[in-house]
């Protein structure tokens, strides 16, 4: 048994279920598969995790923003200095509860039983029947692990060099909008044009290593339970 071929196997067999779909037996199709449909599949899991958390802190900042607006018509506080408060701390507070949460609220990463039981049949069905196997498929997995993140960290640092060059082009056409409203309208285009980009740029790298999390999290806890199951299993019969 080859730990590489296994470990190379089981990370690619959990792509597939992750994504809802099926592996071609054609060695061509399937390669061109993985190449050009499936990575559409993987990110599009990824960011819909990312869209969960950010969909969080929407709901609670309309909720506050609803209780901060209601605070200042029934105390009668419209016209004093107090709203500024109030409502800066309608938007404070939503921020702080999605960025403080609790961690049982948001570490799973997406990961359901079903992926982890799919891992555990996986090791089940290719021999795995003791710890030491399974722990060293573990540390082989953790080099592949190793792997896919350097190339997020990589990407992390393209997206800053590409947020650094649009926050110095905005600054520098900032400086020429307040010259005439013809330049204003072209601060707020050039803005537009640049701002996008940078978003999509973000939510794709951060929802690729959303990806990365479900994949790798998954394979940890299943050889993780199957172990539990082989330590467990004796004792009982």
């Amino acid at each position: 048994m080859s730990l590489f071929i296994e470990s190379l196997n089981l990370v690619r067999v959990l792509e597939i279920h992750l994504v809802s779909e099926t592996d071609i037996n054609n060695p061509l199709f399937s390669y061109f598969k993985r190449l050009i449909w499936l990575p559409t599949k993987f990110l599009k899991m990824g960011i819909s995790e990312i869209i969960k958390g950010v969909s969080i802190w929407l709901f609670l900042a309309a909720v506050f923003l609803m209780l901060g607006l209601w605070l200042i018509q029934d105390s009668g506080i419209a016209k004093t200095q107090a709203v500024t408060m109030v409502m800066f701390a309608s938007t404070v507070i939503p921020m702080f509860l999605v960025t403080f949460a609790m961690p049982s609220l948001y570490c799973d990463s997406g990961i359901t039983k079903d992926n982890i039981a799919f891992v555990l049949q996986h090791l089940q069905t290719r021999g795995f029947c003791n710890t030491k196997q399974i722990e060293l498929l573990k540390k082989s997995v953790k080099i592949i692990e190793e792997r896919a993140r350097s190339r997020v960290n990589t990407l992390k640092w393209l997206v800053g060099l590409l947020w650094a060059g649009f926050v110095y082009t905005l600054s520098k056409g900032f400086e020429q909008s307040t010259v005439s409203p013809a330049g204003l309208m072209n601060f707020i285009l050039l803005f537009s044009s640049l701002f996008m980009p940078i978003t999509v740029a973000y939510l794709c790298v951060w929802g690729y290593e959303s990806a990365l999390d479900k994949l790798f999290r998954s394979i940890e806890f299943g050889c993780n339970d199957l172990c539990n199951l082989l330590e467990v299993t004796p004792s009982e019969g």
